[in-house]
């Protein structure tokens, strides 16, 4: 008996409970579970796993190098730097037409050596409010001064920039830098950053140039752009972008993220970065199964097979939703709102995340309606999304047959149906 632990437990357990009573404890779902569902859920798009097509080429690329080891046996700054690795970071720097990669274990750990390690004392980051948790955590561990946004809004961006010029004059004469970050898809609203008219507000609103913009490309990665190189790729954007963060645990089923950046920020990432310097670099195998997802997606199969498969899936969710003959009641009686609805349609890409917002907080009602009919969705609450917009997340993939998602569709229909007689007879 452990009196210390007791008491731990005891306060960890009260802190559970109360995560519990406000419907917002995580418990993941069985293997077996899952084994029965149709994945709407995960972030499978291009359908890579499902099929076996990546662990085909995973196993092509270890019969290639039948020598291989399977560890890295050590950190970056040792002996953990393999030719495979380097090799591979080479080539992911081609692909998205950057100066050099730095491949890191996940985007989590990419995120926070960035923004803990490059923007320097006196430099400002200015990013949008919705900007993914480990962007918040580098920062925080960072020494710039950091501000954020309105979520994708031009003018409220326009107003943070001349207010940081205005009240400080390493920026106003160019001597400090003030780093913007952006995602191309945001992971729970599932829209785009308006990425070009950001930048004409940053040439307008800072006449030295001063700024850099960093992109992070995790859902955007493999699913657009020229051979699937990502967003900034497909704008053109690439000098005016020159930090990307292209993840693999997404489109590309994998694991691990690279960094594209110039040598310079590699080599301080290298001396600066703590999660480099005091982790085993990245595996052979996981190496070898990012190299077999870049393999896929620059092919026909990726380009016929998976990226216009998906867009195509993703245009049939939202025409089915938007114009089903309830869907001007639902909409009117504000049963669950869709925050891409205005939106889906204007770009010449889409993100395959859908968030549905419903209201009375009843996500997890929805989500259990969809379960009962064995499709699988994920709901997320406060604190990763804002308070009091608990959605259900849908993510479309490749794979998806049209009778599945307008199965869904029919589904989310009837349940929102159920709900608006439900309230007419309370």
């Amino acid at each position: 008996m452990n009196p210390g632990l007791d008491t731990l437990r005891h306060k960890l357990e009260q802190t559970l409970a109360l995560r519990r009573k406000k419907g917002r404890l995580i418990e993941p779902p069985s293997p077996a579970k899952l084994d029965g569902l149709i994945d709407f859920s995960s972030n499978d798009s291009l359908s890579l796993t499902t099929p076996g097509i990546l662990t085909e080429a995973f196993l092509k690329q270890l019969e290639m190098h039948s020598a291989f080891t399977i560890g890295s046996t050590s950190s970056r700054i040792l002996d953990g730097t393999k030719q495979y690795l380097i090799d591979l970071e080479r080539d992911i720097a081609k692909f998205h037409r950057a100066k050099t990669a730095m491949f890191f274990n996940s985007g989590y750990d990419a995120n926070v050596a960035l923004w803990s390690t490059i923007p320097q004392p006196g430099d400002f980051i200015l990013y949008d409010e919705y900007a993914h948790a480990s962007i918040h955590d580098g920062m925080r561990r960072g020494r710039a001064t950091t501000l954020s946004f309105k979520h994708n809004d031009c003018q409220a961006f326009k107003l943070c920039l001349e207010k940081i010029r205005t009240e400080n004059s390493g920026i106003a004469e160019g001597r400090q830098v003030v780093f913007v970050a952006l995602e191309s898809f945001y992971s729970m609203d599932g829209d785009s950053a308006p990425v070009v008219e950001l930048l004409e507000v940053a040439h307008k609103a800072l006449p030295r140039k001063n700024f850099i913009f960093s992109m992070d490309e995790a859902h955007s990665n493999g699913i657009m752009g020229p051979n699937g190189s990502g967003f900034v790729c497909h704008y053109g954007l690439e000098e005016h972008s020159p930090i990307r963060l292209q993840t693999c645990g997404k489109a590309l089923g994998s694991t691990g993220a690279a960094l594209l950046c110039n040598e310079t920020i590699k080599s301080v990432l290298i001396n600066y970065a703590r999660g480099i310097i005091f982790s085993t670099a990245p595996s052979f195998l996981s190496v070898a199964a990012v190299r077999a997802g870049y393999d896929i997606i620059g092919s026909k199969e990726g380009e016929d097979q998976r990226r216009k498969r998906l867009q195509s899936n993703v245009y049939r969710f939202y025409t089915q939703l938007t114009s089903h003959p309830d869907w001007p009641q639902i909409k009117r009686k504000g049963t669950f709102y869709l925050p891409t609805e205005h939106t889906w349609y204007l770009g010449p890409f889409q993100s395959p995340i859908v968030p549905l917002v419903p209201q009375h907080d009843l996500a997890v009602n929805l989500e259990k309606y969809l379960e009962q009919a064995k499709y699988r969705v994920i709901t997320v609450h406060y604190p990763i999304v804002p308070d009091r917009t608990g959605r259900v997340r849908i993510v479309l993939h490749a794979d998806h047959t049209p009778q599945q998602i307008d199965h869904v569709v029919e589904l989310i229909m009837q349940w929102a149906n159920k709900q608006g007689a439900r309230g007419a007879h309370l």
